[in-house]
């Protein structure tokens, strides 16, 4: 353990010569040197490392990534709010590796995360998702930052309902305002699973009006996918295979399509008989507890009757 101790620290010892701003160092010697930050670092020491690396490269989406999740607890709003957007401003560029567009994102879901805390109402923050909302729908270069945000949105706007209000009622204006990707019904399926008290008839909504939107046969392919996914999961198998059914015709015509529906359907039917097995498992070793713990008992009725 010390010897494994002590290379680290080599390690970090040498990673903090080579990053000196007299040297220029790359980003990803950078990224480097931060992911090798001691742990027994506090904040402040790991600030003093992190911000003058991200100053060096202010584009970078990682080093400003790191920047901001030590700002959050240093300094004072106003200068918080100043860096994200600078942050979101500077990192959004083309040619991103996915690497570098999962940081953008998470640099703008962060702000809105910590925004949506700062706002004293809920009027307040609901206008600043709304701006981003409107900036992200041009950025082009990153397709998923858009719709990432806009489940965000959806997920931010249920939070601040009454347990009465339907997921469905906040979900149609985000539709009729925004017409949402397909990237975007992936994530709100997933939503209203979790959050509504009749998800079946939600789902079946939501699917209708995600399959009648998409643009392309693989949309609608993967849509019903995960509509059959769920059927499946809740022993809604004959419907499941209706769904299947409906698609096949739609998109025989088409050979991609049709071979992504058959290839998907078998990967689903299998997840789906893994489940049951397992609960079967788990019924039968429930069964066999029972049948010994009830075996027990008669021994010891045995034992008391003699």
């Amino acid at each position: 353990m010390r010897r494994a101790d002590d290379q680290r620290q080599y390690l970090f010892s040498i990673l903090t010569s080579l990053t000196k701003p007299t040297y220029r160092p790359s980003p990803n010697l950078l990224r480097l040197h931060i992911h090798h930050l001691p742990i027994t670092l506090s904040e402040e020491e790991q600030a003093a490392i992190v911000f003058p690396h991200a100053a060096q490269h202010p584009s970078d989406p990682a080093l400003q990534r790191e920047k901001l999740s030590l700002l959050s607890n240093t300094v004072d709003p106003e200068t918080i709010r100043k860096a994200f957007k600078e942050s979101m401003k500077a990192c959004v560029k083309p040619d991103l590796s996915p690497e570098d567009k999962r940081d953008v994102i998470d640099i703008f879901t962060g702000y809105l995360e910590w925004e949506s805390t700062e706002c004293s109402t809920f009027s307040e923050a609901d206008g600043t998702y709304k701006r981003i909302l409107r900036e992200t729908l041009r950025q082009d270069c990153i397709p998923e930052l858009h719709p990432t945000v806009l489940a965000s949105y959806y997920e931010f706007s249920l939070s601040h309902q009454s347990e009465n209000t339907s997921p469905l009622a906040i979900l149609e204006p985000i539709i009729s305002t925004y017409s949402p990707s397909h990237e975007f019904y992936h994530r709100a399926f997933d939503i209203i699973s979790e959050q509504s008290t009749d998800p079946r008839a939600d789902l079946q909504k939501v699917y209708m009006r995600w399959r009648a939107s998409a643009r392309s046969n693989s949309d609608k392919v993967s849509a019903t996918l995960r509509w059959v996914d769920w059927l499946l999961e809740n022993q809604e198998g004959k419907k499941a295979y209706d769904a299947i059914e409906v698609m096949r015709r739609e998109v025989r015509s088409d050979e991609v399509a049709l071979a992504e529906l058959e290839a998907g359907w078998v990967r689903v039917m299998e997840d789906a008989e893994g489940i049951d097995s397992g609960s079967s498992e788990e019924d039968g070793e429930s069964d066999e507890r029972s049948g010994s713990e009830s075996g027990d008992e008669d021994e010891d009725e045995d034992v008391i009757m003699e």
